[in-house]
């Protein structure tokens, strides 16, 4: 999926290079920047990095600018180190997820399955876990 991600944000970028003129600005799409949103109008939610960035901002105690980097592209966590790498395997050769994926992902995953499975007090633990 976050693959499916990246080749969307790729090709809606080389169309922006075609039409772009210096007025308008940097029109580039880069979610590092805020500047993408990621969503379902079928299920009425979306978010950017920026809310995912402050809330692992305050918890790893970073600025949310670097955070928003962290948490796009070839960037991983790794756990047994306790440190942000951009190498995919740990130092005792476990595959790594990336950030994105571990962070964002998994955790917007879980909250679904909660929701559709009805698990009232698992919804509600992580919706008070992202300040919602």
């Amino acid at each position: 999926m976050y693959q499916n991600f990246i080749r969307v944000v790729d090709m809606v970028n080389v169309i922006i290079s075609q039409y772009e003129i210096p007025e308008m600005g940097d029109l580039y799409l880069l979610p590092q920047k805020g500047n993408v949103a990621f969503g379902t109008g079928k299920d009425q939610w979306g978010f950017s990095l920026t809310r995912f960035a402050q809330i692992f901002a305050d918890k790893f105690k970073i600025e949310r600018s670097k955070m928003m980097v962290k948490l796009w592209g070839d960037n991983f966590f790794d756990k047994e180190k306790k440190c942000w790498t951009t190498n995919e395997v740990s130092a005792s050769g476990k595959q790594l997820k990336r950030t994105f994926v571990e962070f964002i992902m998994d955790p917007i995953i879980k909250m679904c399955r909660a929701v559709i499975e009805g698990d009232k007090p698992q919804v509600e633990k992580m919706l008070k876990a992202v300040n919602v």
